[in-house]
């Protein structure tokens, strides 16, 4: 088991360095190398190994505060609400390339020159992400790896098209004649290959008209594409500000769970400790609270209490490193929060003020 992980570790890292190294010799010589074996690896393994980076990363949008030493160190490169426009134009960008590779020899001139329109605007979007990706080579190894398929998609669009319009020029294109003058100059023109990129081009407009209407419809705006980039913080060309980071508490129990999944732990707010932000939940303001009437109420006792927690509790929150580890602390810990709120309810007043008083910054905290 354990040489079959490091097999697919080994294959993830230098996998895509080698398809890359493969798009790069086949772009350039004439005799290809397992082209189409290459190509569809590129495409499969690419689009696999981002799909599960990205999720893996687990991103936020710029809104989103990251917790230090959970999170990843930067904000999601696309904003999340734009994702639905990413999709269309990689969705399209594929089925262009499709077209162009697969079906060349059966497709009339018109259909061709809008093949490579998909191609070029998925092109396009591709050398944008690849910018704003740019900064991963300051932010990390892992998240850098995000730039490889993008480029791998333009080397191989680039070949399909050259490939493409070299098969035409060898075939010998008869020009349907049209009773039409204006039909006759159009079919002409698209049958001049040469012309095809300019022609491409052009088209590009439209094509674009057209695949933002079906995304509108989809709740997405017109300029999505160019904001997915802009609404977001950490990268090349992003333009909005992110909430500073907020820190867990790695010193306690209680604040060492809330590294466990958010649906279990149920974080509330964001409090203060010491003058720095963390990351708080109902559990957490509980066990501050008790300690905090304990205190008041039997000094002594607290003294007891805290000098055999700091020398327990502490060295074994160290331990504590996983969200699933995190998560049975948590579980642990419902007992003795049951216990505290008992003991709160008993011998406080106002025992949901003093809860929700905790980590406001408004007096200092231990727990």
């Amino acid at each position: 088991m354990e040489i079959i992980i490091i097999v697919l570790i080994i294959l993830c890292i230098f996998g895509p360095l080698i398809l890359t190294a493969f798009n790069m010799i086949n772009l350039f010589k004439k005799k290809k190398i397992k082209e189409d074996v290459i190509d569809i690896l590129t495409f499969v393994f690419g689009i696999l190994l981002s799909t599960i980076l990205y999720k893996v990363l687990d991103f936020k949008d710029y809104d989103d505060a990251i917790y230090i030493g959970v999170d990843t160190v930067v904000h999601a490169p696309i904003a999340s609400w734009s994702m639905p426009t990413v999709i269309g134009i990689l969705i399209l960008g594929i089925i262009s390339y499709i077209l162009i590779k697969v079906r060349k020899t059966e497709l009339p001139p018109l259909v061709i020159v809008f093949s490579m329109s998909g191609i070029m605007i998925c092109s396009i979007f591709m050398v944008v992400l690849i910018i704003q990706l740019l900064q991963s080579l300051f932010t990390g190894f892992i998240i850098m790896y995000l730039i490889i398929f993008p480029i791998n998609y333009i080397l191989c669009s680039i070949r399909a098209i050259i490939e493409t319009m070299k098969y035409y020029k060898k075939k010998e294109i008869i020009p349907k004649e049209y009773n039409n003058k204006i039909l006759n100059k159009c079919n002409k023109i698209l049958n001049n290959i040469s012309a095809w990129p300019i022609l491409a081009i052009i088209f590009t407009v439209p094509l674009s008209i057209i695949l933002i209407c079906i995304l509108v419809l989809f709740g997405q705006r017109p300029d999505e594409a160019i904001q997915a980039f802009l609404e977001t913080s950490d990268w090349t060309l992003s333009q909005k500000i992110s909430p500073p980071p907020v820190e867990y508490d790695a010193h306690y129990l209680c604040t060492v769970s809330l590294r466990g999944h958010k649906e279990l732990v149920k974080p509330t707010r964001i409090g203060i400790r010491h003058g720095k932000k963390i990351v708080v939940n109902r559990q957490l303001c509980i066990a501050n609270a008790f300690e905090d009437v304990i205190q008041e109420k039997t000094p002594q006792i607290h003294h007891f209490i805290r000098d055999i927690y700091d020398k327990y509790g502490y060295p074994l929150s160290k331990h504590i490193k996983t969200a699933m580890q995190a998560d049975i602390t948590y579980i642990i810990m419902k007992p003795l929060e049951w216990i505290f709120l008992a003991t709160l309810y008993l011998i406080d007043k106002k025992p949901e003020n003093r809860i929700a008083m905790q980590y406001t910054g408004k007096k200092c905290e231990k727990t």
